[in-house]
């Protein structure tokens, strides 16, 4: 990646809403893009799941000095969306940062460029390799038992609480429970996909205790490691607004 400050970054975001980070998948690309363009900042990003978020990255940018951002979506069929998503997400960001954010620009999506074809053409005629048989299994010992965990923490890392602290959040309770010594056999945790109350974001849920919080930013973890997954106190300022179930009335 460039050390350089660079005043024009490109950002090469995940393809799906769940996709892990991309930069292990597209180094060698990146490499060769900046190699390029040496004036140029090559970074990678997820619109949800795993990995730098589309709005850190953005940050980041801003940070070192940007004055455009080119933001392009890596999928190679156009799922719009997931198109849409990444307009949305934008758009949020630069409401939030004001005037003082750099100009954001969107690449078009791969699948409508002129070199589509070339490009599936030099996949279907480059050397293929045969599908095995000897792959590793979809089962195995390691992945029999249930970890012993007294809670199940999810983290949303959906398009939303992704774009609104949901990075942020996880990242800290991974420290705070690293710090109080508490493993996956105490608490649980596990980083998901859209949870649905996304105006709440970021939106963290504790099962089996059936409780759901609004607003759970990074500076609120250690504060509810402490009280809910240490002390067994859930914080009940910070629940989220939720329905009555109907199965449960019945």
């Amino acid at each position: 990646m460039n050390m350089i400050q660079c005043n024009r970054w490109v950002i090469v975001t995940s393809p799906t809403d769940r996709g892990d980070d991309p930069r292990d998948q597209v180094r060698a690309a990146l490499r060769i893009l900046e190699e390029r363009h040496p004036d140029t900042a090559f970074r990678t990003a997820v619109l949800g799941g795993s990995g730098t978020s589309v709005t850190g990255a953005l940050d980041e940018a801003t940070a070192s000095g940007a004055t455009e951002i080119v933001v392009v979506s890596a999928q190679t069929v156009l799922d719009r969306k997931i198109d849409a998503w990444f307009r949305r997400v934008i758009g949020h960001w630069l409401r939030e940062r004001g005037t003082d954010a750099p100009e954001v620009l969107l690449a078009p999506p791969l699948s409508d460029t002129a070199n589509y074809a070339d490009l599936l053409d030099a996949a279907i005629t480059a050397p293929p390799t045969p599908a095995r048989t000897t792959t590793a299994p979809l089962t195995s010992p390691a992945w029999d038992e249930v970890p012993g965990f007294a809670r199940h923490v999810l983290v949303c890392r959906g398009p939303r609480c992704s774009a609104r602290g949901g990075p942020e959040t996880a990242e800290a309770l991974d420290y705070a429970l690293e710090a109080r010594g508490l493993g996956d056999d105490d608490v649980l945790v596990t980083q998901t996909g859209c949870m649905f109350p996304c105006s709440q974001a970021p939106v963290v849920a504790v099962y089996p205790d059936d409780t759901w919080y609004a607003s759970l930013t990074a500076d609120r973890v250690d504060r509810f490691v402490d009280e809910h997954l240490v002390d067994g106190r859930t914080v009940t300022e910070w629940h989220g607004d939720r329905r009555r179930s109907a199965i449960l009335e019945a």
